[in-house]
């Protein structure tokens, strides 16, 4: 597909979010991931119980709100340049991750975003798909580990 085709059927602009959805997660998948982003990434992560922001993920903050110890979650954003990738942790069986589509403004973009989703695929051993915004049955790409597959909605 070329930088048009793209910004027409993925990164279309009508105010929504995509959305980056690894499903069948564990809590270990979490660790995982997050320790991986911490690493490789310039990461935020801001706890809404305690108002304080980190330069780097907690992810046993997320935990402490699944298990209900905590009754005020966090969120995450993990930066590739400008591309701002947000994370909600909204439950353990799923990661998802959302961008913006105004932020994907050339093929350069879109490839820096497609090679998060590869490495994440990769070292989760998962599928990762790119959606839009609460449509997971929609797959705008598809990730499994270094096959790739783009589709037009």
């Amino acid at each position: 597909m070329n930088w048009q085709q793209l910004q027409d059927e993925i990164y279309y602009l009508d105010g929504s979010l995509r959305d980056i959805y690894v499903d069948g997660t564990t809590r270990h998948d979490w660790i995982v991931w997050a320790d991986f982003v911490n690493q490789n990434y310039k990461t935020s992560f801001y706890s809404h119980e305690t108002d304080i922001k980190q330069d780097k993920i907690n992810i046993h903050k997320a935990f402490e709100f699944w298990d209900r110890i905590s009754e005020i979650g966090a969120t995450a954003t993990v930066f590739i340049d400008r591309i701002e990738i947000n994370i909600h942790f909204f439950c353990e069986e799923e990661i998802e991750n959302d961008i913006t589509p105004t932020e994907i403004c050339s093929i350069d973009d879109h490839l820096k975003l497609v090679d998060y989703i590869v490495k994440i695929s990769k070292v989760l051993n998962k599928k990762v798909v790119l959606t839009p915004e609460n449509s997971s049955k929609i797959e705008l790409i598809v990730v499994n580990q270094e096959a790739i597959t783009i589709s037009a909605i």
